[in-house]
């Protein structure tokens, strides 16, 4: 693969991860939810835990296997394709592990873990969620939040 091609396949590669996005933060609403009626749902904090998201693994597994196999094709001299396309398979597994882990660590983020006590029916639910360093969300056992349900997401915000 010429010198061209690579940096091509790896700007893409570079733009495609910037696209990732996600979250389970109570002040961000998904695309698909916006203009559309959401179900909302009152209930009382029976209490809090601090807990920890999982990073996404899936986009890391792809740009690493990508470009580990770039990196290990690179391996001998232009003569030696042999050893160009062994290097290209265990660049591609290595590259593979390698960007599944740091793509997990990047996108890791702190939760917290919501029990709530359903005014309609007296249930107790369990929502997890991130919470923003910008937001002031304290809650708190007792708070009474509203839960905002659409496309199987539900986010807990203050009632006010």
């Amino acid at each position: 693969m010429n010198n061209k091609l690579q940096t091509i396949v790896l700007l893409s590669l570079l733009a495609l991860g910037g696209c990732a996005t996600g979250g389970f933060s109570p002040d961000v609403v998904s695309r698909d939810a916006a203009a559309k009626s959401q179900y909302v749902q009152t209930g009382v904090v029976v209490s809090i835990r601090n807990v920890t998201i999982e990073g996404d693994r899936d986009s890391g597994n792809v740009f690493g296997s990508v470009i580990g196999a770039i990196v290990g094709s690179n391996i001998g001299g232009d003569d030696d394709e042999t050893t160009q396309q062994v290097g290209a398979v265990v660049g591609t597994a290595v590259g593979s592990v390698v960007g599944q882990n740091v793509s997990e660590n990047l996108s890791r983020k702190p939760g917290v873990e919501i029990i709530i006590k359903l005014d309609s029916n007296e249930r107790e639910v369990s929502i997890v969620q991130e919470m923003p360093e910008d937001v002031d969300y304290s809650f708190r056992a007792g708070d009474k939040i509203r839960i905002v349900r659409s496309g199987g997401k539900a986010r807990v915000v203050p009632y006010n």
